[in-house]
């Protein structure tokens, strides 16, 4: 009898310490948070979890604490309420806003910190102003991007009034948001059609971007520009990858090497199938490009990534999300498989060739999540891209009855230091919903042990969260599944916030209005 109650207490202990590796916490919805409130969660400051609403034009600093519990909310009133753009920047124990407006024909960017206890630190200051905005135009003229030190800001802007002379403007920024240093510069082109996209900066304050100059009867020609942090040196260096189309670039910085990632699918031929991944590697120190590769995805691969027999168009349907950089120089690439249909006509990351269904030249590096990823919010239908909020039917304003979304598998897809493909792993999920998109896709979190994938599933009406996670070393594990228990709750993974080594903030949605709930990883 001792022996067997022994033997249960340990059973019940397990247990309890495998509920707490993967749980949550569930908030309560606020009776002043209305319907199509508009939210951002800004992360964890001192021992609170910090989440920005806006109701109808007022906007407040709400603050949970470890129980999901709202024990505090400011006003911010200093900011106005007609905005052209807002961000926040959130440290350990501060907040900044960057927000822009206008007066008149003028549009102002201006910076203000708050305190730990959500308070109003002395007065906003104004960081840049640009001239001749046509009023209520509701433009956003600047952009802001930080190192993945947290250390260095860039605010830039880019007049494209001449698109023969593309005018970049730059201000860089401590981590106080002091101004250090700034600069501008010309980009010439004899296209007219030139654009600039992609923006990235280094912790080193360097500044990045793509040329994307339009050629008739052939793909966009791109370069990779690099400005220093200094402003002294510009150098363009030319992508050049013979006779492969490129669709769906992404410029990464890996600061551990030193070096600058270009990523894209290629097909062969206009409107052919996605044949495999080039990659474009430049040094910094040399300022030249050292490795380009192009990789034939095998039909082995292939498999790996199919739904359906026909093998040929098993990547055509999968569009880069973010690439993770590994010490040792090497990089995975993760991309998920997205398509919509209106009236069962299925939209085709084609129909938009050149550039693919992503490429949008004015989204800078917006392609990061959660939005401008999927191929319909790159074409500009989707939230405002300075606000998270869940995103409506972008057809409902031509009359379609209906559009299905779906999210599918996730490709892991491993490169070394050189670009070579090393191996390729999944995540198999299969989402869809109707009219909305806001509750498929995944979030994920980032640590020491690896990255961990998070994502909704419906089985038989029951709600499930699914954790899967891809350690440094390459091993891709799933997790036990958390089984929600309240009901009519919609989950959105692909707002997930991570705001701890082991924790994120994940937003739901219940009667129409959102709520946030703590989920802690293993």
């Amino acid at each position: 009898m001792r022996k067997s109650f022994i033997v249960f207490l340990m059973l019940c202990l397990l247990g309890n310490a495998s509920l707490k590796a993967q749980s949550y916490t569930v908030s309560s919805i606020e009776k002043t948070d209305k319907e199509g409130m508009q939210y951002e969660i800004l992360g964890k400051v001192g021992d609170r979890y910090w989440v920005f609403k806006n109701n109808d034009g007022i906007s407040t600093i709400a603050q949970y604490n470890a129980q999901m519990l709202m024990v505090k909310q400011n006003d911010l009133s200093f900011l106005p309420k007609q905005l052209n753009g807002l961000e926040f920047f959130t440290f350990s124990d501060k907040v900044f806003v960057v927000y822009q407006f206008q007066v008149n024909t003028t549009l102002y960017a201006a910076a203000a910190q708050l305190s730990e206890e959500g308070q109003l630190v002395g007065t906003p200051k104004i960081l840049d102003t640009a001239e001749k905005i046509r009023p209520a135009s509701g433009t956003k003229v600047f952009n802001l991007l930080q190192s993945d030190d947290h250390q260095k800001m860039v605010l830039f802007s880019v007049n494209t009034t001449k698109p023969s002379a593309l005018k970049v403007k730059t201000l860089t920024l401590n981590n106080n948001f002091e101004v250090i240093g700034g600069s501008e510069f010309s980009v010439q082109s004899q296209s007219k059609k030139s654009a600039l996209s992609d923006f990235a900066l280094d912790n080193a304050g360097n500044l990045y971007c793509l040329r994307n100059s339009t050629q008739a009867n052939a793909a966009p020609a791109v370069s990779l520009i690099f400005l220093s942090a200094s402003g002294a040196e510009v150098v363009e260096s030319p992508v050049i990858n013979n006779s492969l189309l490129l669709d769906n670039i992404r410029l990464t910085v890996d600061n551990n090497k030193n070096r600058v990632l270009l990523n894209s699918f290629y097909a062969t031929e206009k409107k052919g199938h996605v044949e495999g991944l080039y990659s474009y590697v430049w040094d910094i120190a040399t300022r030249k490009e050292v490795v380009t590769n192009a990789n034939r995805f095998t039909d082995a691969v292939r498999w790996a990534v199919a739904q359906k027999r026909n093998i040929k168009d098993a990547f055509d349907a999968c569009y880069v999300d973010r690439i993770s950089h590994q010490e040792d120089g090497s990089y995975v690439v993760v991309a998920e498989q997205a398509e919509s249909y209106v009236n069962h006509n299925s939209f085709s990351r084609w129909d938009y060739y050149y550039g693919g269904a992503f490429y949008n030249p004015f989204m800078f590096n917006y392609w990061n999540r959660p939005f401008g990823f999927y191929p319909w919010a790159r074409m500009g239908w989707g939230m405002n891209p300075w606000m998270m909020r869940p995103w409506g039917n972008p057809f409902a304003y031509y009359g379609y009855p209906s559009v299905t979304y779906n999210a599918n598998k996730i490709a892991l897809l491993s490169f070394d230091k050189n670009g070579s493909l090393q191996w390729v792993k999944t995540i198999d999920k299969s989402q869809s919903d109707q009219n909305v998109d806001q509750f498929i896709g995944y979030g994920i979190i980032k640590n020491q042990e690896g990255t961990q994938f998070l994502y909704h599933e419906k089985q038989k009406g029951i709600h499930f969260l699914v954790i899967n996670a891809l350690t440094a070393q390459g091993q891709l594990t799933k997790g036990a599944s958390i089984m929600t228990s309240e009901k009519n709750y919609e989950w959105m993974p692909r707002m997930l916030k991570q705001v701890g080594d082991h924790e994120a903030i994940l937003p739901y949605q219940y009667k129409s209005k959102i709520g946030f709930a703590k989920v802690q990883f293993k």
